[in-house]
């Protein structure tokens, strides 16, 4: 079974851990794992069973079906719950959502860069220009060393151009996706409101 996933700053409420079962926590940042503790006419009370940074920790197993509730920090955070569980992190297991496709010379957007796929499939060449540092900053919460790697399609009869933005967004490496092939990119914050996106291949 594939691993559940926290997105940064998220939570999981409400997991529950069946009796003699345990729950696995992965984070490259930090988590919290909380036990909630319910008693009659009394509010629900959360106690910290631990935290995880940079690593993976098991929790349990429980003698009683537990109920927990997991707290990421700024980076992904995967768990699974099971007699001997354990966190798979496969591309098979990502979320995918649709391709963007870029088909004019224009923007590259920073939620098709979080998307990881731009397709291109007109016959014209396509220039395509990555947001600005400061647009990239507000489109999701990013620290200092996150990254996120992302793939140009092209499959029309001219090349796809990836380009730089005029402030606070630099471009490593060609740009320059042929026809009838694929680039791939990895995008990743130096400091605040300033990117640099690198050509991997």
């Amino acid at each position: 079974m594939a691993s559940s996933i926290i997105y940064p700053y998220g939570s999981a409420q409400g997991v529950v851990v069946p009796a003699t079962e345990s729950i696995v926590i992965n984070t490259k940042d930090q988590a919290q794992i909380f036990q909630v503790n319910v008693s009659a006419n009394q509010p629900a009370i959360a106690s910290l069973l631990g935290t995880v940074v940079n690593g993976t920790t098991t929790f349990g197993p429980f003698t009683n079906a537990t109920t927990v509730n997991v707290v990421g920090g700024a980076g992904n955070t995967l768990y699974a719950v099971g007699v001997a569980p354990a966190v798979i992190e496969t591309k098979a297991s990502q979320i995918q959502g649709d391709p963007v496709a870029v088909n004019v010379t224009g923007a590259v957007s920073a939620a098709a860069i979080q998307g990881g796929l731009v397709t291109s499939t007109t016959a014209a060449a396509v220039a395509g220009t990555v947001p600005t540092g400061a647009v990239m900053e507000a489109a999701v919460q990013w620290a200092i060393g996150d990254s996120v790697d992302w793939s140009v399609i092209a499959t029309g009869a001219n090349a796809f151009t990836v380009t730089a933005a005029a402030s606070g967004h630099t471009l490593v490496g060609s740009g320059v996706v042929a026809t009838v092939t694929s680039g791939l990119f990895r995008t990743r914050k130096t400091a605040v409101d300033t990117f640099i996106t690198y050509r991997l291949s």
